[in-house]
């Protein structure tokens, strides 16, 4: 979280080793969904898709934006920064674009580096904002992960699930547990630390404590709920646009459980915006429930086209003529 040097684009970091390394993990995941399921069947199977729920699923989709935009705003003002719902929204979209194109998250660190360049927050301020920012959306993600599952599975849940919602409250622990030790041994902790690191350790710990508290708490949680919500209505409306295809029909709970757990996914810093991870844990556990092979990753392709390269092309375009990049 340097706040001397800029991050730089993520345009830039295409050809870096750790970015080209990322994305060939992800066509390898890939390559072994396609193993699965004869691509010309995906392939007909979206073509015969619902327009108007695909629509429908991409408004919901990018309408979460100005819902992010809003929860940041909160979250920033908590840190005595003020600016407007559209100035964050756009940041929040570069910082969502710059995500989907390299690994890492590096995408959080680059939106905290253009909030030091619109605003002159320090980097390492800006960026507490967004940690606090992701244990409000692990917190409510892996609460509802865990409802979901039980009413989907039961208590015969599967290893695998088992295991993701392991993973889920794991990262909730260390978020959690990192404020808490950040906070009450900021002073030990800064007084071992070079002086250069030092200042920008206090600056995020100051930004945690800032940012955390109970002022707009309500709101925030409020949003971070609205957006859980819009994450989900993509979802079914994707599921819906080809359900009349494949005559078939998945329980609200299923839909719900599938669209935290792809979220979950990517939000680890394994491929850049969970590409490639993200397709294959949503086939996987729609064949669990006893779907298809075929709607099932017909279902994963066509709701990570809106999800993933639907903001590649719309973070591209604002990319290209942004003046906050």
């Amino acid at each position: 979280m340097p706040d001397i040097e800029q991050p730089g684009s993520p345009i830039s970091k295409l050809t870096e080793p750790r970015t080209i390394i990322s994305f060939i993990i992800a066509i390898i995941l890939l390559y072994f969904l396609f193993l699965q399921v004869d691509l010309r069947i995906i392939i007909e199977v979206i073509k015969e898709a619902n327009l108007i729920y695909v629509a429908a699923a991409a408004c919901v989709y990018f309408g979460s934006l100005p819902v992010r935009g809003m929860r940041w705003k909160l979250l920033l003002d908590n840190v005595r920064v003020k600016t407007s719902v559209s100035d964050v929204s756009e940041i929040y979209l570069l910082g969502w674009f710059a995500n989907c194109l390299i690994p890492a998250k590096m995408g959080d660190v680059y939106r905290a580096y253009l909030a030091k360049k619109t605003w002159g927050l320090p980097i390492s301020k800006g960026y507490s904002t967004i940690y606090i920012e992701r244990i409000y959306d692990v917190l409510l993600l892996v609460f509802l992960m865990g409802i979901s599952s039980i009413l989907v599975f039961g208590m015969d849940i599967p290893p695998e699930i088992r295991f993701a919602l392991a993973a889920g409250f794991l990262i909730v622990s260390i978020l959690i547990t990192s404020i808490i030790v950040f906070s009450s041994g900021k002073t030990a902790i800064s007084n071992r630390l070079p002086s250069r690191i030092k200042q920008i350790f206090i600056r995020f710990t100051e930004g945690l404590q800032e940012s955390s508290g109970r002022k707009y708490m309500s709101l925030i949680i409020l949003f971070t709920v609205l957006m859980w919500a819009m994450e989900i209505a993509r979802l079914y409306f994707v599921v819906e646009s080809l359900s009349s295809i494949g005559n078939f029909s998945i329980s609200i709970s299923v839909i719900i459980f599938v669209a935290l757990s792809s979220s979950l996914l990517s939000a680890l810093p394994i491929t850049p915006g969970g590409l490639g991870a993200v397709e294959f844990a949503i086939m996987g556990i729609l064949l669990l429930v006893g779907l298809d092979s075929g709607i099932s990753a017909s279902i994963a392709i066509l709701d990570r086209a809106i999800s993933y390269w639907g903001l590649v092309i719309a973070g591209g375009v604002v990319y290209i003529f942004s003046k906050k990049k």
